[in-house]
């Protein structure tokens, strides 16, 4: 006979749970933490691969000769010390070289380069953190969750989507790394050095900032207790100088620019540095503008606020904050504990001070408005401010509520408050920045789509950045992928037999235009991919050629609007509002134009149409608006945008480039 569980049965199996709960709280807590902590690492590492296109773009054709010259045997010690205005970068050129030669052709390996670089200055940070601190890790992760969102924001983007821009990652990482080694007193003082100077070497080419972590380095070299007092450090301090001067004597010897223009904003073969110096003490109130909105450009995006006004004033008072924390620092600067512990933190810091400071002396001249001091590719240099100053107010709150208890509660406050603000900055410029990657990527299929033709002798409109030479030359060595296009056929492409909506694309116009080269046409419509994903890669022009059926490319061109997500919500704000041209959401912001000569056809009667072309599939699409151009005697007659008008619809449902179909009558 069976009986009920009894009371004390029941408490027992729920006394055990309640044990198994408490022995696993404490983990889940950690593993929680850690979550919040490499979360912005997965989301970056996500964003990645929707957004990379593998393309070169600006600089990256810098490197197109030294691959010709590595491939016939022929690149020399030389070629990586070339000086790109006031940088040498024979640690970026090695690097490259290297993708190059391993992975040719393979240009979003150097994106991964970056985003690794990211996570390892990130972790870094952590190491520093958890060695300043000497706190328990439930104490400090916040800390560690609020740089890893700083460093690994989406605001990035103009930096992990440009292959060559790990370049920018590098001196924070070199310096991050610096600091580390040194602070390691169990290992010996003469590896520290070695490994410190290989960071400080690599730092320096890479970019011009990575002369800093030479100087801030001395600091942290003569304070840290990681080092003995006396003969030891000595040595160590004086090795590192005599090692910094060698290297700054051969860096600054014949420091003049030595690649070609299109690589050296604005600047020629010139000694780098005098206009700049000139120019900054001319101008002290621009170059002091330049500084603060230089520091404060990362967490100003967004927002409605006007960026100029909003990247000065945070900069300003990220600026201000920094000097609070140096000047506690200098007031304390006899308790050796709290020295050290922040230290490290306000050198991190003097890093983006310091940056801000050489851009400012090598860029303010080359503006009036102080804009290009907001551009995204300098976004990482002022980020480890934002680090510094995390750390540094929670380590000088901690101080201050152990020898202030009344303080405590308003201490707390204020952290909680600090914190809520920059968590909201935050999400704004996150928001923001995963918007601009899908910008930039739009912006590099563009680019991408347009090198297709280069090797074509047709005419292709609206070109990214493109360098057509350089393209060339990468695609003889086999270092573009897909490689140029060898004709002009519109099967080079996979083609998709449906009509884009008229919604999405179209070619509206097309009319005749007389010039100084002669007649031509004049082409204008918007152009969307299938369920307007994003605005087309390129506009492809084509007549039918009348001996086999294909469809011939003879005009490139590429959409001009504004990016494809602004359509509804701009078409909302200005419903109201008088648009002379056109649709707003299709025309406005989908725009494409382009002009042709007569010549760019054979002679005679030719049937033209537009295709929409994706460059990721290598898919096209077949846009509405077609159009009866005569090349001899410079006419065009539109036949209308139903596809039975001009007897299309066959065409449509047996395929497209069938070579079987005949000439419409």
């Amino acid at each position: 006979m069976s009986g009920r569980p009894t009371t004390s049965s029941n408490t027992h199996a729920a006394g055990t749970y309640q044990s198994r709960l408490a022995a696993w709280l404490p983990v889940l807590k950690k593993t929680g933490c850690w979550l919040l902590i490499l979360l912005p690492a997965i989301l970056l590492n996500r964003m990645i691969q929707e957004y990379k296109v593998n393309i070169p773009f600006l600089d990256d054709w810098m490197f197109v000769d030294m691959d010709v010259k590595a491939a016939a045997g022929q690149l020399t010690w030389q070629d990586f010390f070339l000086v790109q205005m006031e940088h040498r970068m024979a640690f970026v050129r090695g690097v490259i070289m290297l993708f190059h030669h391993y992975w040719p052709g393979e240009y979003t390996r150097q994106m991964w380069f970056t985003w690794l670089l990211l996570c390892f200055t990130t972790a870094n940070v952590g190491l520093l953190i958890r060695r300043t601190s000497e706190a328990a890790f439930a104490q400090w992760w916040p800390l560690l969750a609020l740089a890893s969102v700083s460093i690994l924001s989406p605001m990035q983007y103009r930096i992990v989507l440009w292959p060559m821009m790990f370049q920018v990652a590098c001196p924070a990482f070199f310096l991050t790394t610096a600091l580390v080694v040194l602070l390691r007193p169990n290992w010996p003082a003469r590896l520290r050095l070695v490994l410190a100077v290989i960071c400080a070497e690599c730092a320096t080419q890479t970019f011009a900032t990575g002369l800093l972590v030479w100087v801030l380095m001395v600091p942290m070299i003569w304070w840290s207790s990681a080092l003995k007092p006396g003969r030891d450090r000595q040595w160590f301090l004086v090795a590192w100088l005599l090692v910094f001067g060698v290297t700054a004597v051969l860096y600054f010897h014949g420091l003049k620019n030595e690649v070609d223009g299109a690589f050296s904003y604005k600047q020629g073969e010139e000694a780098t540095m005098g206009r700049n110096v000139s120019e900054f003490v001319r101008r002290p109130k621009a170059a002091a503008s330049f500084i603060l909105r230089f520091l404060g450009c990362h967490l100003a995006r967004g927002s409605s606020l006007s960026l100029m006004h909003t990247s000065l004033w945070l900069g300003g008072a990220s600026l201000a904050l920094f000097g609070a924390c140096g000047g506690y620092w200098l007031r304390h600067f006899r308790e050796q504990a709290l020295r050290e512990r922040l230290l490290p933190w306000l050198l991190l810091g003097t890093y983006s001070v310091g940056a801000a400071f050489l851009t400012s002396l090598g860029r303010s001249w080359a503006t009036t408005t102080g804009d290009n001091a907001v551009h995204a590719r300098y976004v990482i240099h002022a980020v480890p401010l934002t680090v510094a100053l995390v750390v540094l107010v929670w380590l000088i709150a901690r101080h201050l509520g152990q020898h202030r208890p009344d303080l405590r509660r308003f201490i707390l406050q204020s952290l909680t408050a600090g914190a809520f603000a920059l968590i909201f900055m935050q999400a704004i410029s996150w928001s923001f920045g995963w918007r601009m990657m899908a910008v930039w990527e739009s912006s590099r299929l563009r680019g991408a789509a347009n090198t297709l033709f280069y090797k074509l002798p047709l005419t292709v409109e609206g070109d990214v950045a493109g360098n057509r030479n350089l393209a060339r030359k990468a695609d003889d060595l086999g270092h573009l992928r897909p490689a140029m296009l060898k004709n002009s056929r519109l099967d080079n492409f996979s083609l998709t037999p449906k009509l884009l909506s008229s919604n999405t694309a179209e070619l509206s116009a097309c009319v005749v235009q007389t010039n100084e080269q002669g007649a031509g046409g004049v082409v204008w419509g918007y152009a969307c991919l299938p369920n307007r994903e994003r605005v087309a890669d390129a506009v492809l022009l084509t007549y039918k050629d009348p001996h086999d059926g294909h469809w011939e490319i003879f005009h490139v061109t590429q959409v001009t609007g504004l990016p494809l997500y602004f359509m509804e919500v701009m078409s909302r704000d200005l419903q109201f509002t008088h648009v002379p041209e056109g649709h707003l959401p299709n025309e406005g912001l989908a725009k494409f134009t382009g002009q042709f000569s007569f010549e760019q056809l054979p002679p005679g009667v030719h049937r033209v149409m537009a295709w929409a072309l994706d460059y990721r599939g290598l898919r096209v699409f077949p846009m509405r608006g077609f159009f009866l151009v005569d090349t001899q005697r410079g006419r065009v007659k539109r036949l209308g945008n139903d596809p039975k008008s001009v007897n299309l619809d066959w065409f449509i449902e047996k395929g497209l480039g069938n070579p079987n179909w005949e000439t419409l009558k």
